[in-house]
């Protein structure tokens, strides 16, 4: 518990700033967008009718049409931001103990490596979980502000609530970097090449038509139309989420519990 309120501490400012910026921008941006596609702009339909990049996405441009479509596309691009903040925040927490040659804590405080390990996770989950949380509310309040649009809030919890899952397994990602690569001293560099390398992997494998590649991204996990389709998210990309971040965690965890200390000097 100790560790775990020292890393909150650390983030406080982090969480703040995140926080604001994640639900006050999609706040904002919500309702205006969503005002273009109900405007009944003809030279606007017909711009996102004929544009390719909704099936890069997997949506479709007619599902854009609508608010939970439009919530949907622009939740695409907050993932892309939410991910390399999650895995930054967990690449780093690691990593700052080598940059700074200050692991020798491990020695001197009463904890142990696996308190040391736990701790340090749990607070950027919950760092992400309070962002993810910030989001939601600012979305769904960007919903009732639009006069005139119904939305089934049981399909829009499901697509908002992907943002955090989504940056929950860049946390993972993130911990798992951290721990086999503590001496990189760029992790937001490496987490938005990470990010930049998963989104356009997850983009090829819908344009393609490929299932198979997005078991190889979180981007393809909540497919937001499968999601209004079913009601649900599919099953097979929830039972590898689990087993993909349990086993990632396991892993590294392991690794933690062998690393050799550095020592400051």
């Amino acid at each position: 518990m100790t560790v775990l309120k020292y890393e909150l501490k650390q983030l406080k400012k982090n969480i703040i700033i995140w926080a604001l910026s994640a639900g006050g921008l999609i706040f904002l941006m919500l309702p205006t967008y969503i005002g273009f596609i109900s405007g009944g702009d003809t030279l606007m339909v017909e711009a996102m009718e004929n544009n390719p990049l909704f099936g890069a996405f997997g949506v479709s441009a007619a599902f854009v049409m609508t608010p939970l479509g439009m919530f949907s596309f622009l939740n695409s691009f907050a993932m892309a931001a939410a991910a390399i903040h999650g895995m930054s925040i967990a690449f780093s927490s690691h990593t700052k103990e080598y940059a700074n040659r200050s692991a020798e804590f491990l020695l001197t405080k009463p904890h142990s490596r696996g308190e040391v390990f736990r701790g340090k996770f749990l607070a950027c989950a919950a760092d992400s979980l309070i962002v993810g949380t910030a989001y939601i509310t600012g979305a769904a309040l960007a919903m009732l502000t639009v006069k005139g649009v119904r939305v089934d809030w049981q399909q829009f919890l499901l697509i908002a609530k992907s943002y955090v899952l989504v940056e929950l397994m860049f946390v993972v990602f993130g911990t798992a970097a951290g721990t086999f690569f503590s001496n990189v001293r760029t992790p937001v560099l490496i987490s938005s090449c990470v990010m930049f390398a998963l989104f356009c992997l997850s983009s090829m494998s819908k344009k393609i038509n490929q299932p198979i590649l997005g078991y190889f991204t979180p981007f393809a996990f909540f497919n937001p139309m499968s999601i209004v389709e079913t009601g649900f998210y599919e099953w097979n990309f929830v039972v590898w989420y689990a087993v993909l971040g349990a086993g990632l965690l396991l892993v590294s965890y392991r690794k933690f519990l062998k690393k050799d200390v550095v020592f400051g000097g």
